[in-house]
């Protein structure tokens, strides 16, 4: 006689089913929570923004360090934040309990105002041409010992109002012949840079150019000899008499 199998309920697979989700959450909460680190600013909620901004503005109100608090007000990402930091001192302000708080808020929002509208002035000044200022901007010759090349020719190009300040050279071997893979450097405030004539040949196998930061003197090397120091850009006029940056143009030769 064969027995039939025995029909089990399907309630067990909804017990397991709950079974598993209980312990789940018990390690998920309990035993092995999820630990968050190194979270953006910007990705705080807008009361935990609120409570960095204060935080950043106590701390500039202690401390009158103006560049730190602008780095950190940054982190939120925020494209107005003078504008919200006077906005939520405003709201302080309706809290007889809260003055400290929004003369910290107000104080870093004028600052911060302050000080990008000097930075913008400043860089408006060095970016804008100055041509009775261009005396200022002549390099002088520093050609150490044993310089296996020499200045022949230097000229300020004054082209037109749209061309950056370049620092244009040509490079010349022995019998006159444009020379490339010339390893040229310039040192200056924003670090070393190197290049090597020939990387633009529809200006010939000599040339190489670089565009010059306004307000920055470079010191100029070739093949590791230092040659010319006090490279800067310099302001001049154009034949119809606009401002413009001006390209310097030095031709070196290779000594026989």
């Amino acid at each position: 006689m064969i027995k039939k199998p025995e029909r089990r309920s399907p309630l067990y697979l909804l017990t397991g089913l709950v079974l598993g989700l209980v312990l789940g959450a018990l390690l998920a909460w309990l035993v092995l929570p999820a630990r968050v680190t190194n979270v953006s600013p910007a990705n705080l909620a807008d009361e935990y923004k609120s409570q960095y901004r204060l935080m950043v503005a106590i701390a500039y109100a202690a401390t009158g360090d103006i560049g730190r608090a602008e780095a950190r007000i940054a982190l939120l990402g925020e494209a107005a934040p003078a504008r919200i930091l006077v906005s939520e001192a405003q709201i302080f302000l309706a809290n007889s309990e809260t003055q400290r708080e929004a003369r910290a808020l107000a104080g870093l929002a004028a600052a911060l105002e302050a000080h990008q509208a000097s930075q913008q002035s400043t860089a408006v000044a060095v970016n804008t041409p100055n041509p009775e200022a261009g005396e200022l901007a002549t390099p002088y010759q520093t050609t150490a010992q044993n310089a296996r090349y020499h200045l022949s020719s230097q000229e300020l190009l004054c082209e037109n109002t749209d061309s950056p300040p370049l620092l244009k050279l040509f490079i010349f071997d022995e019998k006159q012949n444009a020379q490339a893979g010339v390893r040229i450097g310039l040192s200056s405030s924003e670090g070393v840079t190197e290049f090597f004539t020939g990387a633009q040949p529809e200006f010939g196998p000599g040339y190489a150019d670089y565009q010059m930061t306004p307000g920055v003197q470079y010191t100029l090397s070739i093949q590791g000899s230092e040659m010319m120091g006090g490279l800067q850009a310099a302001a001049c006029e154009t034949e119809e008499g606009e401002p413009a940056w001006g390209s310097w143009l030095l031709l070196f030769n290779a000594e026989e």
